[in-house]
C-alpha cells in the first residue's frame, strides 16, 4: 500500500474520532464530558502519531498500533456493555466506531514491516 494511502486513513480516522467526540458531547448523552475528552483526545493522539509515523520516528508505528489497538478493544467491550446495560443508542455508536478502528489496527498490523 502507498504510505499517502496510509496517512490518509489515518488522518480520516483521527477526524472520525474527534467529530464522534464532539456529537456525543453536543448529544448531552450521560458522560459527554468524558466523551469530549476521549474523542478530542484520541483523534489527536492517532492524528500526531501519524505525522510522526510519517517522518518516520522509530518509535511512532508501535505508539500508533497501540493507542488504535487499545481504541479498538475499548470500543467493543464499552459498546458490549452499553448494549447489556439497554444503552442501545450508545452500544450501536460504540459498535461501529469498533467496526471502524478494526480495519485500521489490521492494516497499520500488516504495514510493520515495510
Amino acid at each position: 500500500m502507498n504510505p499517502s494511502v496510509l496517512q490518509w486513513i489515518l488522518r480520516s480516522y483521527a477526524l472520525v474520532l474527534l467529530v464522534v467526540g464532539i456529537a456525543s458531547y453536543t448529544e448531552g448523552a450521560q458522560h459527554a464530558p468524558i466523551a469530549l475528552v476521549g474523542g478530542v483526545g484520541g483523534g489527536v493522539l492517532v492524528f500526531v502519531l501519524s505525522m510522526l509515523y510519517r517522518r518516520r520516528v522509530f518509535w511512532s508505528r508501535p505508539a500508533l498500533v497501540t493507542a488504535v489497538g487499545v481504541f479498538t478493544l475499548s470500543f467493543v467491550w464499552r459498546s458490549i456493555e452499553a448494549f447489556a446495560s439497554g444503552q442501545r443508542h450508545t452500544a450501536l455508536l460504540l459498535a461501529t466506531l469498533g467496526v471502524l478502528s478494526l480495519p485500521v489496527f489490521v492494516l497499520l498490523l500488516r504495514m510493520w514491516n515495510r
